[in-house]
């Protein structure tokens, strides 16, 4: 998906070398990391992890895209942020944080709500956008913008002790409104029925997991299957998802 045009130097080399030696990646995938731009839509309990190993795998360029504040009970799973984070935009609060992880790459916050109005304007440039929101109308959006710039984009959502995660591409045949052609006119609030901290932690790297792949061109990333993770049964299934064929 992304042209393997940066070089690395020996301390990126060094520095990336447990994912340069796996089987399918060498400097090549690693190359195509550091060429990618990588857009990540909410820096909560499953954007966290998905930023802290996209920013640790040397991917090049990666937005925050968060119109949030982080608030005491963000504490409970959202592992970015700390007490002295408590007030501060999200936004703001990851970028600080992740630059820490790592100086070689190079970090945007945006202080925005996507909506289908600023979307197309947030998305333009990247590779790939990660749907880590926790409400429906913000996914809704997200996915046709992907769908109109024809733009990858890893999915995950977490309810309860319950997640899941797929990969939805317009060109493809495959989209979020493939999984929800009738979408529901409310979803049940987290503060309604709450959230295993861990859980996300989990779902999350499953999400990072599938842009990596994805960048790098390797395994079989989750297109056309949703896995859904069932926590207290310690179990994951796969449904298999039909879209409308390649575009």
């Amino acid at each position: 998906m992304v042209a393997p045009t940066a070089t690395l130097a020996p301390h990126e080399i060094a520095r990336y070398a447990r994912t340069i030696s796996l089987s399918g990646v060498g400097t090549q995938g690693q190359r195509r990391l550091k060429s990618a731009r990588v857009c990540v839509v909410g820096a909560g309990g499953l954007g966290g992890p998905v930023l802290q190993y996209l920013v640790g795998a040397g991917v090049g360029h990666i937005t925050v895209v968060d119109d949030d504040v982080v608030e005491v009970r963000n504490l409970q799973r959202q592992t970015l942020y700390g007490h002295a984070s408590i007030g501060h935009k999200k936004a703001d609060a990851a970028v600080a944080r992740l630059r820490d992880l790592n100086d070689l790459i190079t970090l945007s916050a945006v202080s925005r709500r996507v909506t289908a109005e600023s979307a197309a304007d947030i998305f333009a440039g990247h590779d790939l956008v990660v749907d880590a929101v926790d409400n429906l109308p913000t996914r809704l959006v997200t996915a046709d913008a992907c769908q109109a710039l024809d733009l990858p984009f890893v999915w995950g959502a977490v309810q309860s002790v319950n997640g899941q995660v797929s990969v939805f591409w317009e060109r493809l045949g495959l989209g979020l409104r493939d999984l929800f052609p009738r979408p529901p006119a409310e979803m049940p609030r987290l503060d309604d029925v709450g959230v295993l901290g861990p859980m996300t932690g989990w779902v999350g790297s499953v999400m990072a997991t599938e842009c990596l792949k994805v960048i790098m061109g390797i395994g079989e990333p989750l297109v056309g299957r949703v896995m859904y993770i069932d926590t207290l049964g310690a179990r994951v299934s796969e449904l298999p998802l039909k879209g409308r064929g390649p575009q």
